[in-house]
């Protein structure tokens, strides 16, 4: 029988969903397009806005494991509420250029810190081998979340979509309430007195000596691009398909829950490179002009994305917990933006060239890439790696 999970996790893990509650995920582009912000000029703003994050990520991280993991989600999250804010209020071009710092700087600041502060709050009960178990519940629930983030979004739309990104910003704000009853779990080592420079060299010769870590780190970033780019395109591909502009938070609501659901029932030894391997048939058939492909293969590749990123982070901290948990966490963003930040541009035109489907068909090149690079320490299931 399992332990019931700390008290403060649970706080965690309400404030990490909370942070996690974008109701203007569906409409992005939609909202852009209403400016005449073209999707290839959206894309290069959002590389923009990846480059910026690739730029903030350790130093936000390192300050992170400095003042605290709470301390930066709760300057990340009133960031990011500030940039929601903005959007919401003043529905320009300049408006979306201007976030972007913004939204950058608290992306940085609560990414890896999220993380971290769930890590710490278990260490602190003693029981840091339940990390990627409390990761994985917090993908499934954060699927859950998603889906009732989603359909309010789609309600939110016939008023208006620029309450979506009120709704964003009101999320935040609640964050922001319950991280201040949270303990202030800081990281056990004594990488709050070091340096950024000295933090950044141990870092890169922590990666050099961990066995299979670069490897991981290359799938981690091919991956990350595929799922960032999935994330902006996936509510063009449901218009593309058939669906209603108001039915695109209910349709993202709808795969949500499917992706919870089987993420949740799939067994600890499922094989990520199946996973990988399922990802990448699935970005593929997006760019089909069915609902009923599109959606199945939505879920598919949401189910993935929930039982990569905790194997992932679980990856990271086991090999660079040392350096901080913060700034070990700040590896993921770094990772998931980076390639992002790189091939964004090529995506725009791609786009402006074959349509969506073109960008589809360069997802599942990505996942497949990574299926090959991941280490076998990687894909092995968790038990399995001390064998």
């Amino acid at each position: 029988m399992r332990r019931p999970w700390p008290d403060h996790l649970r706080k965690v893990l309400v404030a990490r969903l909370l942070l996690g509650s974008y109701f203007f995920v569906p409409y992005l582009v939609l909202y852009a397009s209403s400016m005449d912000i073209s999707l290839s000029l959206l894309l290069v703003i959002e590389a923009f806005f990846a480059l910026l994050i690739v730029v903030f990520d350790l130093p936000a991280g390192h300050l992170a494991d400095r003042i605290g993991p709470r301390q930066a989600l709760v300057l990340g999250a009133s960031l990011q509420g500030g940039a929601a804010l903005l959007l919401g209020t003043v529905p320009d071009a300049a408006a979306f250029w201007a976030a972007q710092p913004l939204f950058a700087a608290a992306t940085a600041l609560t990414m890896g810190a999220d993380a971290a502060l769930a890590a710490g709050v278990l260490r602190r009960a003693g029981r840091p081998g339940e990390f990627e178990a409390g990761e994985r519940l917090f993908q499934s629930l954060n699927l859950a979340v998603t889906a009732v983030v989603l359909v309010s979004a789609s309600a939110l739309s016939f008023a208006g979509m620029r309450w979506t990104f009120v709704a964003t910003a009101a999320a935040q704000l609640a964050a922001v309430g319950i991280l201040t009853t949270v303990a202030d779990v800081r990281s056990e080592s004594d990488v709050d007195r070091v340096p950024l420079g000295r933090r950044l060299r141990g870092l890169v010769r922590g990666v050099r000596r961990a066995p299979g870590l670069p490897l991981d780190l290359l799938a981690m970033i091919l991956i990350g691009t595929a799922f960032s780019v999935l994330l902006y395109l996936t509510p063009v591909y449901y218009v593309r398909a058939g669906l209603s502009e108001h039915l695109v938070g209910v349709a993202a609501a709808g795969v949500a829950l499917g992706a919870s659901a089987a993420a949740f029932g799939l067994p600890d030894r499922w094989p990520l490179r199946v996973s990988v391997v399922l990802a990448a048939l699935a970005s593929a058939a997006l760019g089909l002009e069915s609902v009923a492909v599109v959606l199945v293969a939505a879920v598919v590749v949401q189910t993935a994305q929930a039982r990569l990123v905790p194997r992932f982070r679980a990856r990271v901290l086991d090999d660079l917990r040392e350096h901080g948990e913060a700034t070990a966490m700040s590896i993921m963003t770094t990772s998931r933006n980076l390639g992002f930040a790189v091939l964004t541009p090529f995506v725009g035109v791609l786009t402006a060239w074959s349509g969506p489907g073109g960008p589809a068909a360069l997802c599942a090149v990505l996942f497949a890439l990574a299926g090959l690079a991941m280490s076998v320490r990687m894909s092995a299931p968790r038990h399995l790696e001390a064998v």
